[in-house]
């Protein structure tokens, strides 16, 4: 039986002691495969960045276990052998300003102690494929936010692992750097055999990238599968969202359609109602009539398909952004 990439057996972090202790993570147990992308995904502060830094030693747990292919990251034998497995992209970017493109991947390559013919390879490599070619000479302090975050990621990987941990890698980023970072993660996996795991709170990003995905709030895991079918769990049907300029109206527009129709569930979010619909399209005009007898101004009416976020909603009651 092959050994999987990561194990996770019942891993707490606890800081500070008595009554001022802060449980940061709450029993997180999970396995994650070779050739996976696996995403964690959760609002700020869920403590996906805390299990992380478990996973890779860190961050030492205050209770469970952590093993990276078969081997345990707080042993010192493992750990000297786990460093040229594993790759971190932190959520900050860390590069050298005053260096070049090409320098800070030189750093790093010193830094893992790649011989000179292999490092010059994987430089070259690793800046074509993320689209900083003609940024290879430029001081780092005069790359945009996107090229920034772009240079951070490449300088994770610059030793070849097989093993990545992405946290939050696209906060901050124009829709094409975005798009850029998401194409580069997945020719990891999908392309190089690469075992990814990504740390994200934006709903798209797991949806779009994971193979699995795990959704935590306050420490724990809420629920595990793919994002199809987390989404199927939800329930069947469109959802429609209605903002409404008067909020205090929400329970009752709640009401009024909860017996409609083809309406499977209702949930309300800030000053917005979400309907899950069947058959919404035909049935749209009478579920509208519904409102307006409450004399209810509606803002904005919009219909789209189940996204991860409604899962989340589903089990919190809020959303990932609240």
């Amino acid at each position: 039986m092959e050994i999987p990439a990561i194990e996770v057996f019942d891993i707490h972090k606890t800081y500070g002691k008595g009554e001022s202790a802060v449980e940061a993570v709450r029993g997180i147990s999970l396995t994650i495969h070779k050739g996976e992308l696996f995403g964690f995904l959760g609002p700020n502060g869920a403590g996906k960045t805390t299990s992380l830094r478990m996973m890779v030693g860190l961050l030492e747990q205050t209770k469970g276990e952590v093993q990276i292919l078969g081997m345990t990251p707080k042993d010192r034998n493992s750990r000297n052998e786990l460093k040229s497995k594993i790759g971190i992209i932190p959520q900050d970017i860390s590069i050298y300003q005053d260096l070049t493109v090409e320098e800070n991947m030189w750093f790093m390559a010193n830094a893992y102690k790649l011989p000179k013919e292999i490092a010059e390879n994987r430089i070259d490599e690793l800046i074509k494929k993320i689209g900083l070619g003609e940024k290879r000479k430029s001081l780092a302090r005069t790359l945009s936010g996107g090229q920034k975050r772009r240079l951070n990621l490449i300088m994770g990987i610059i030793h070849d692992p097989v093993v990545i941990l992405c946290d939050e890698p696209t906060p901050g980023l124009d829709p094409q750097s975005r798009v850029a970072v998401w194409e580069f993660v997945q020719n990891l996996v999908k392309k190089e055999g690469k075992t990814v795991v990504l740390t994200t709170h934006f709903m798209e990003e797991a949806d779009r990238l994971s193979d699995r995905v795990a959704i935590i709030d306050k420490g724990k895991i809420l629920v595990l599968d793919t994002p199809d079918k987390l989404k199927a769990s939800v329930g069947e049907g469109d959802l429609i969202e209605i903002q409404i300029n008067e909020s205090e109206k929400l329970e009752a527009a709640k009401e009024a359609l909860s017996n409609f129709k083809g309406v499977q569930e209702i949930n309300i979010t800030a000053n917005q109602l979400t309907v899950r619909c069947l058959d919404v399209i035909p049935r749209m005009a009478a579920l509208l009539n519904v409102i307006e007898d409450l004399n209810v101004e509606i803002e904005h009416l919009g219909i789209r398909n189940t996204t991860l976020e409604d899962v989340f909603i589903n089990l919190t009651g809020r959303s990932l952004r609240d």
